[in-house]
């Protein structure tokens, strides 16, 4: 049994928030139809099988509905469980996603090989033609050059970040050494977990867990342990222990005791702002986005998408259905070319990755939000 599943009363308010509802208008595809499957998988009402595991394994895990929802169903948390139960049955796609994607050193080994690294996935094949594979791995500490630190803080850079978003976590590092912070980037820091948790693989997200709450708790005096990527910040969210208090990058630097100390240089160019679901349903944060870029002078930063809505990229989303993830990505899409920004920001790789994918003309520059604080951030 899954007792958090009987907070669902079935009201259908949900349904007009679920991405992939409102393309099928299948009740199955539906927050309410998919935890109605969840209890009957856990009850021994439905054998798992191939069209079950489909059917839990599409749900792009935005979790809009937990925001909407006035029992407070914790979706999210369900679905995993829901996933566990139908493991056996995952394509062998998702599997093949599941064991490369975590394991950074195997990737980037694959894409020094300079062909195509999965024929399986031809999406991928091209977003990995952006991959940095001689981008440096971070130090294990960092220190304010100019004066004391005020404290230290931990960086989580994930599986990922340093092939698809080294930038990104050297944005980061600038910005928290600004702000008067040491950094500590543990080497021995793993994967976070979430595509094993959202693959059904609960053991093994289990000891990506264990691992990291060690990791970090190693770490003395730490004050708060950031994420860079949204996605993987909204899976560390969950965990019970990380050492310290996890923040999300922005919203630890939005802080007016952190923002305070950091000034910016003037900016005349334009930034359509994509809000990943992760960051806005999850972590809350979308909000200190716009505040920190509000910081830069003359920079024009609008937001682009509907709140909280899934842009389509969903984690693996992108790669192992395109098809939805291309239909769900337009109407950002035309947003973004009619206001012909100067850059597209993006809190979370996958989603960045995602709308990058398409050909512009314009060829507006796609990152994320704090490589361009840093860009323009006025140094000791």
């Amino acid at each position: 049994m899954i007792p958090e599943s009987a907070r669902c009363v079935k009201c259908g308010l949900c349904l007009a928030e679920c991405p992939t509802y409102r393309l099928t208008a299948s009740e199955l595809m539906s927050p309410r139809g998919r935890i109605t499957l969840v209890q009957a998988l856990a009850k021994g009402a439905v054998v798992p099988d191939h069209h079950s595991a489909e059917a839990l394994s599409s749900c792009l895990l935005c979790r809009r509905c937990e925001v909407i929802c006035p029992s407070e169903v914790p979706f999210g948390q369900i679905m995993d469980q829901g996933l566990a139960l139908v493991r056996s049955h995952q394509g062998l796609k998702s599997r093949l996603l599941t064991a490369v994607l975590p394991r950074s050193g195997l990737m980037r080994w694959l894409l020094r090989l300079g062909r195509p690294v999965l024929p399986l996935f031809p999406r991928l094949n091209k977003l990995a033609c952006q991959a940095r594979t001689s981008a440096p791995i971070p130090a294990p500490i960092y220190r304010p050059a100019a004066s004391e630190s005020i404290g230290r803080v931990g960086l989580f850079v994930g599986c990922t970040g340093s092939l698809f978003d080294s930038a990104a976590i050297d944005a980061a590092i600038s910005l928290l050494l600004q702000a008067g912070y040491e950094v500590a980037v543990p080497p021995k820091q793993v994967c976070c977990g979430a595509l094993d948790a959202h693959a059904g693989n609960s053991d093994k997200a289990g000891r990506l867990m264990a691992t990291n709450d060690a990791v970090f708790a190693s770490v003395e005096e730490l004050e708060a342990v950031i994420s860079i990527a949204s996605g993987c910040g909204a899976h560390l969210d969950a965990y019970e222990v990380l050492g310290a208090k996890h923040w999300d990058i922005a919203a630890f630097l939005a802080q007016e005791t952190v923002i305070a100390r950091l000034d910016f240089r003037p900016l005349p160019k334009s930034a359509a702002v994509h809000i990943p679901c992760t960051l806005e349903n999850v972590l809350h944060s979308g909000d200190a986005v716009m505040k920190l870029l509000a910081r830069i002078p003359e920079l024009k930063a609008e937001v682009v998408g509907k709140k909280g809505e899934c842009c389509g990229a969903g984690g693996t989303g992108a790669v192992l259905r395109p098809e939805v993830a291309d239909r769900l990505r337009e109407p950002v899409l035309r947003q973004i070319v009619g206001s012909s920004p100067d850059f597209v920001l993006s809190s979370n790789l996958s989603c960045r990755l995602h709308l990058q994918s398409v050909e512009d003309e314009r060829r507006p520059e796609y990152l994320h939000p704090v490589t361009l604080l840093a860009r323009q951030l006025i140094r000791d």
